[in-house]
């Protein structure tokens, strides 16, 4: 047993055999004064997962099973031998792509020599700091707080999208996931049932959402190998909203709440809170009264007056309503209280109305069409101006 010390960081490596790195963690034991504990891969630090040693990393080559922490933010990582060798030389290794065919088989063939007397099961263990930056190192080997940032989108990924008509099968939604220094994510929609854990960073999670025969969601697809359920799995249940608040004869829907975390070395990050969460919307296409209204406006992005005069037609999609302006439902025209129908860019009601003033032709009615907190990204007939 040796230690080394980190010119950077300052901070001590024991150095010494995977067997004995587990065995401290197993019995409750420190290493190197620091209390020692087994975590899973989604402990695995960022430089790996996808900063600048990720060109060479394989995750299913590690003993997912023996990986240690330490309270100081030190991750043991072990690898069989063999494994460790495939993940450097093999087939579909970093080397194999990045050299010529006669580099290559060079390269290869004296790294396996320098192996080749240790047996194929004996565990190699890859020690990692958690937040480490090597000023010296190549572009990647920044390493910063995690910056939490995501979309939800259209199963094709191409729209922004908070809402659908589930017309038997649910409705498909694309969670897109762009934050910085995130290695595992962790979510829940609606009132959860579970909470889904991804341990490896998945730029894009499918989720399916239904209002009709149960108002329920679960996954469609994932990654079943680094993430929790699997695939099918329900993940959560929304609660049927009326969207005049006291019955359904101005249409309802089923109202999920997305949480997500997005975290990173250490566990850092947060659950976002209720208030700060996504709200999804998922009409039930088989409902007695369900229908699809729309209506062309004047529209213009910040300005009354202008939305009446030079504004350009756009048209709002909604459920059939039957107070409010073309087949709508304007409800009480508050933005603490926005009973109005969710309005919607398309007759799928999948994507959400521009935001701004809308003119009724032929009238001096102005309807402004916001959301009304960071929740119900959907927009609402929130005021209304007679100018």
């Amino acid at each position: 047993m040796s230690i080394q010390k980190d010119k950077k960081s300052g901070k001590e490596f024991k150095l010494t055999s995977a067997t004995s790195i587990s065995a401290s963690a197993a019995s409750g034991g420190t290493i190197n004064g620091q209390v020692a504990r087994f975590v899973g891969v989604d402990k695995i630090p960022y430089r790996l997962k996808q900063g600048d040693q990720s060109f060479y990393f394989d995750i299913t080559k590690v003993e997912t099973g023996s990986i240690v922490r330490t309270d100081d933010g030190v991750v043991y990582i072990p690898y069989k031998k063999k494994n460790f060798q495939d993940m450097m030389i093999g087939d579909t290794s970093d080397a194999k792509s990045r050299f010529s065919d006669t580099a290559y088989q060079q390269i290869s063939a004296a790294f396996a020599s320098k192996i080749s007397n240790v047996d194929d099961n004996l565990l190699f263990t890859q020690i990692v700091e958690e937040f480490y930056t090597s000023s010296l190192g190549p572009s990647g080997s920044f390493v910063g707080a995690v910056t939490a940032s995501y979309e939800l989108r259209t199963s094709n990924g191409v729209t922004q999208s908070y809402s659908g008509i589930d017309n038997g099968a649910g409705v498909d939604f694309l969670i897109e996931n762009n934050s910085t220094f995130s290695t595992h994510t962790n979510f829940q929609v609606g009132i959860p049932l579970s909470t889904v854990t991804q341990s490896i960073f998945l730029t894009s999670s499918l989720i399916n959402i239904h209002h009709r025969g149960s108002n329920t969601a679960s996954f469609t697809s994932t990654n079943n190998t680094f993430s929790s359920p699997v695939s099918g799995t329900i993940i959560g249940t929304g609660i049927v909203t009326n969207i005049n608040n006291s019955n359904d004869d101005q249409g309802i829907y089923a109202s999920y709440a997305l949480k997500i975390k997005m975290a990173g070395d250490g566990d850092s990050g947060s659950l976002y809170s209720f208030a700060s969460s996504r709200e999804i919307i998922v009409y039930n296409g088989a409902h007695a009264s369900f229908g699809v209204s729309s209506g062309s406006f004047q529209y213009h992005p910040t300005s009354t007056t202008a939305a009446t005069g030079s504004g350009t037609f756009k048209t709002l999609y909604y459920h059939t309503g039957t107070a409010g302006p073309s087949g709508s439902y304007t409800g009480s025209l508050s933005t603490s209280n926005p009973l109005s129908s969710p309005l919607h860019g398309d007759a799928a009601l999948k994507t959400t109305a521009s935001y701004g003033y809308y003119n009724t032709p032929g009238t001096t009615d102005v309807y402004l069409v916001s959301s009304s907190s960071i929740f119900n990204l959907t927009p609402r007939f929130v005021t209304k101006s007679i100018l």
